[in-house]
Parts: C-alpha cells; structure tokens; sequence
C-alpha cells in the first residue's frame, strides 16, 4: 500500500509540473516518469495493480469512444483506402526495422520482428512468453523502447514541429458546454463492454471494449453523451503511465543493452514514416496535420487519443486510424507470424 500511495503522489507532483508546462498527456506521463524513478531507485520490485490500471482504461476508452459518432462512420468509409493503407505502412517501415536488427545483433527473427511491430505490446509480450523460439527480453525491451519513446516524443514533436498547442483545461471540472447524456449513466456501459471483450478474449480488452460499446450506443443512438470530469480523466491517465513506468526493469535493459541503438533508432524511423504518410493523408483528405500525425503515431489507442485530446485535435479521426490498425495488428498478425515462423523454425 506504502508504494501505490507514494507513486500516485509522485506521480500528481511531475503531472501537475508538465501540466503546467502545457505538456500534453501530463498525468500519463507523470505517472510513468514517477514509477521508472521509483523502481530505478527505490523499490526493486515495484508493482503496479492490473485492476487499477483496467479502471483507467475504462475511463479513457469511455472519454475517447464518446467522439465517435455518425460523422465518424461515415468519414471511416470514405477514407478505407488511407485508414489500411496508413496501417500497412507503419507495419511495413516495423518489420524493415526488424530485419536489420536480426542481421547485425545477437536477436532471431523472430524476436525482433514481436519486438518492433507497432500497436501490440501487450499481445506480443504474452505471445513472447508462450513461445520458447523467442526471447522475451528482446521484445519486451523493444516494445517497451518504442511504446515509451513514441508517448515522451510524439507530443514534443506535435507542439514544436508541427505548431500544435496545449489546450487550456481545467484541472477539476469541464469548462464550458457539457451537454448531453450523463458521463455516470455511461460508464457501466464502457465496464459492460470491458467485461464481454475480456470473454471473448479481444485484445486489449480493457479499453477496447469501452470504446466499443460507446461508441456503437453514439452512433446506434445519434445522443451527444457529456464528457468526464478532467479529475476522473487524469486519475486514468495516472493509473495507465503508473502501470507503465512499472513495466521497466533496469536489469532486462541493461542485459539487451546491445540492441537499445536498433530500438531508438528503429522507433525513430517509424515515427519519420509516420509524419510523411501524415503529411499525405493530410494533403489528400484535406486532415489537419497534427490529426494526421497523431492518427500515424505508433503509440497506441489511448495514449495518441489523449494527447490529441489535450491539443484539441479531431480526436475520432485519431480514433479512426489507431483502433483499425490495432485490430488489424492484433487479429492478423499472430496468424502470418505462426504460418512463416512454423515449428521447424529454431531461432
């Protein structure tokens, strides 16, 4: 109890300093910053509670499916070619990332190519822990790497590449307009959706299934529905970085120490690739950059949500382009990886 009441402080002190530096996704990032801190330099075996985190992310995937409405839909098919094209690219520039790290490092194929796929560190670490073929630090190392790098950069590059800014919200309560259904009537439907995605086994189930369900109710429905309170939200954004900032281990990355160049530099690539196909989905769509970008970004459902949240961006477009290629990682790629890496594959 001592290290989650010393955590979410910690974590409240760095969100509240990169709050007030108008940093994007501050308490997500407080959160993460104050659990690497903790588990560097005082507690070794700092855990994070997976239930706690699964709260979180029920908050978020409501706050995030809110934004998709009939317009969204509508917009979804009329961009299908720049939504699977975006997808197969980041996939593409992934395993051309992969392929170079197997040639010049001690990492197998297929260690390197579960280690740099983009959208699937949870399924890839579960799937990396069930396959002796595969060496679990490698793609927990990689995937942690490109995770946290794109989250800590892609909102620095947002702000000062691209000319984005902070929103100015209110730490406590909404400002302005907040019509609509009730954010409390809401949340058992995003926990419903929690519960049925976990029982049929999809990924990510936890926030996938939230922003399932709210957002097939908007659209099914046509009801605005009332944002969540920022206090609720942050708290979210806390539980989610704090969890994630215990995911680091000092020792695992100090072991495969080796292959922390072909990582940065492969995350580095990624996110280059993702700011030119931004740049062409936005000249052909006619998409603000930065929703482009953020739609890009390989950094996952909520997290590029949030931060577009936090700047203002169209955050169902964002929506749009990360749930498709998520699904698209996490239904497909398991398939392609055990038909070309069958059981005569050694490693």
């Amino acid at each position: 109890m001592k290290q989650k009441v010393v955590g979410l402080l910690l974590a409240i002190t760095f969100g509240l300093l990169l709050f007030h530096l108008h940093i994007p996704i501050p308490f997500m990032l407080g959160g993460i910053i104050a659990a690497a801190f903790l588990k560097f330099f005082v507690w070794r075996y700092m855990l994070w509670s997976v239930s706690w985190r699964n709260m979180g992310l029920v908050v978020a995937g409501y706050g995030i499916g809110r934004d998709f409405t009939q317009d969204t839909l509508m917009r979804l098919l009329e961009q299908l070619i720049g939504v699977f094209g975006a997808s197969f690219v980041a996939i593409g520039i992934s395993l051309i990332v992969a392929w170079v790290t197997y040639k010049y490092t001690f990492a197998n194929l297929l260690s390197c190519v579960m280690g740099m796929l983009p959208g699937g560190l949870n399924q890839m670490m579960l799937m990396a822990d069930e396959d002796e073929r595969v060496d679990a630090n490698v793609v927990i190392m990689q995937q942690t790497i490109r995770l946290l790098g794109v989250v800590v950069t892609v909102p620095f590059l947002v702000i000062h590449l691209l000319g984005a800014t902070a929103t100015a919200r209110d730490l406590l309560t909404n400002t302005g307009a907040n019509n609509g259904l009730s954010w409390m009537l809401m949340l058992p439907v995003a926990a419903i959706g929690a519960y049925l995605a976990k029982r049929i086994k999809m990924p990510t189930s936890a926030l996938i299934g939230p922003i399932l369900a709210i957002a097939v109710f908007s659209v099914v429905s046509g009801m605005e529905l009332q944002k969540a309170p920022p206090v609720l939200m942050n708290l979210a954004q806390m539980n989610v970085g704090l969890y994630m900032g215990c995911m680091l281990d000092k020792e695992r990355l100090y072991r495969t120490r080796f292959l922390l160049p072909y990582a940065v530099i492969g995350t580095l690539l990624i996110i280059g690739g993702s700011i030119v196909m931004a740049e062409l989905l936005s000249r052909y769509y006619g998409i603000p950059l930065v929703t482009a970008f953020l739609a890009m970004a390989p950094g996952g459902v909520a997290e590029m949500c949030l931060a577009g949240m936090s700047m203002g961006a169209d955050v169902s477009l964002i929506l749009t382009y990360q749930i498709v290629r998520m699904l698209l990682m996490n239904l497909t790629v398991p398939f392609f990886l055990n038909q070309y890496f069958d059981e005569t594959y050694k490693g």
